[in-house]
């Protein structure tokens, strides 16, 4: 099994380009296997995205939502790392068993541990740490593609020249095409799982070139930028094509992706408006705050220079962890009825302190009708859709999660946590986050024992995991959420043929 996944990859994006002949090689995949629309994870961010398509299990399990989550009852984040993998992916049920796996470029799996193949981690890790497991790996990595580079930061200053943008794309997307087609052919493997990151950068920040309804589209060059995207789309479908030949007529090819795509051109500040609405309070001397924020974003641009070598790896990371100072830094707990804690966008969360449950209640019902009534705050008429992920959600880890998540306009308006910014702008994060995610991501199986020109009607992330483990012959643990995907399959094949067959997750 061969599965390639297409970080923020949308068939709202890809179906016009099949349809229009663009892309070929996905045109031929959709007609002869089965495809659908993945739903995400609410909400749809890469960090608890990955891990739960990796997993099989909701977020009250894994206790992800972001990139940044919650471990215990402080008020603090970390980040996601391969400890929150380790032992419950699919690839290390598939390792014990015996089988050979090698997953490559997979998001927030930092560092690499030990499985039957060979794993080497994606973006999310710190620059100078061990990347590939076994660690050998590194090195045939860098002969192969003349130095390898796990991630292009998009979001640099230096970007918003769109054209450097593209040729250092063109330069990363060189080797990373060398490194795939090295690991399909030469490495050995029964299952392998390469994650293209590089899909989900460029429609951050070329979104406004590619929507005619965007703010910031200008019919004198979005058009130019426009072909230039649908011809990385057509870049990636021919790599997609070489895998696939690759591999061989006798593996079967999953294309998948962690969430969708859409317009970024507004943004909703939460913490300033917890704190006007009088939900949140400030810390005295808040200003402390502002000060390590302002050496932390100095120590970032340090960090990119030579003078970075004056400190070892381990020294840098600290200096990293002291002056790291998100908005949490600045609240006065305590005295705070409601509070945030930092999170990435698109989504705002809401935690609430109370001293009581019904306490608590009443306060998230209060914070809940607020939301649904911004439009007053703002100025203008906006739309807020509310999730409790506390009654989404269930197992272990539930409690860790938000009180409240919420969405601005249909995810098109992005959710910032900063006092310093105003509470509305119509206007993106940045000139490089113009689109952002949205739940609608997408899946596709083509191959032996795979039916041939099937639309899935209903396909969750948590699909994935299960379903990799009944085409391997293993039994799914109890404690995965997702079905078995056993539409997919030909009848008659031994997919079809075989039960899905649940035991103790021990």
């Amino acid at each position: 099994l061969l599965v390639i996944g297409l970080d923020g990859a949308t068939w709202d994006v890809l179906m016009p380009l099949v349809e229009g002949g663009g892309l070929r090689v996905l045109g031929w995949l959709v007609r002869g296997g089965s495809w659908g629309v993945l739903e995400s994870v609410v909400p749809p961010v890469t960090g608890g995205a990955w891990l739960s398509m990796a997993t099989g299990k909701n977020p009250g399990k894994t206790g992800v939502i972001d990139f940044l989550n919650r471990r215990d009852a402080s008020y603090k984040l970390h980040p996601v790392s391969s400890r929150d993998f380790k032992g419950c992916s699919f690839w290390d049920y598939l390792s014990a068993a015996g089988r050979r796996v090698g997953i490559f470029n997979y998001p927030m799996l930092f560092p690499p541990y030990e499985i039957n193949g060979f794993m080497v981690s994606g973006i999310g890790v710190f620059p100078e740490g061990e990347i590939t497991y076994p660690p050998s790996l590194k090195r045939e990595l860098d002969e192969v593609s003349g130095g390898y580079e796990i991630h292009l930061e998009y979001n640099q200053g230096k970007y918003d020249d769109l054209d450097l943008f593209m040729r250092d794309l063109d330069r990363f997307m060189g080797k990373f095409e060398r490194v795939v087609g090295y690991l399909v052919r030469d490495k050995e493997w029964d299952l392998l799982f390469l994650v293209f990151s590089m899909t989900d950068w460029v429609q951050h920040i070329m979104w406004r070139h590619v929507d005619e309804g965007h703010p910031m589209y200008d019919p004198d060059s979005s058009p130019k930028y426009k072909q230039r995207f649908v011809e990385f789309w057509r870049r990636v479908d021919g790599v997609i094509g070489e895998l696939v030949e690759t591999a061989g007529e006798n593996t079967v090819t999953f294309i998948v992706s962690d969430h969708g795509f859409g317009i970024n051109d507004q943004t909703f500040n939460l913490a300033k408006w917890l704190e006007v609405k009088g939900y949140l309070t400030r810390r005295r001397g808040a200003l402390k705050g502002r000060i390590k924020r302002l050496a932390y974003r100095v120590a970032v641009r340090l960090a990119r220079t030579p003078l970075r070598r004056v400190f070892s790896p381990k020294t840098r990371r600290k200096i990293a962890n002291v002056l790291r100072a998100r908005v949490e830094v600045e609240i006065d707990f305590e005295r705070s009825k409601a509070y945030c804690l930092g999170h990435t966008a698109p989504f705002g969360a809401v935690y609430i302190n109370a001293r009581s449950l019904e306490e608590r209640e009443e306060v998230k019902e209060r914070v809940i009708s607020d939301l649904r009534n911004i439009s007053e705050d703002v100025g203008r008429k906006v739309s807020v859709e509310v999730y409790e992920p506390r009654e989404m959600y269930h197992g272990e880890r539930n409690a860790f999660l938000p009180d409240i998540i919420f969405t601005v306009n249909d995810w098109r308006c992005t959710v910032v946590e900063d006092f310093n910014r105003p509470l509305f702008e119509e206007r993106p994060l940045s000139a490089r986050h113009t689109g952002t995610h949205r739940p609608n991501g997408i899946f596709l199986a083509y191959g032996p024992g795979i039916r041939r020109g099937f639309k899935i009607r209903r396909v969750s992330i948590y699909d994935v995991a299960p379903t990799i483990l009944h085409m391997f012959g293993l039994p799914i643990p109890g404690d995965m959420d997702g079905r078995v995907l056993m539409d997919i399959f030909e009848e008659g094949s031994d997919f079809a043929r075989r039960k899905p067959r649940r035991v103790s997750p021990g």
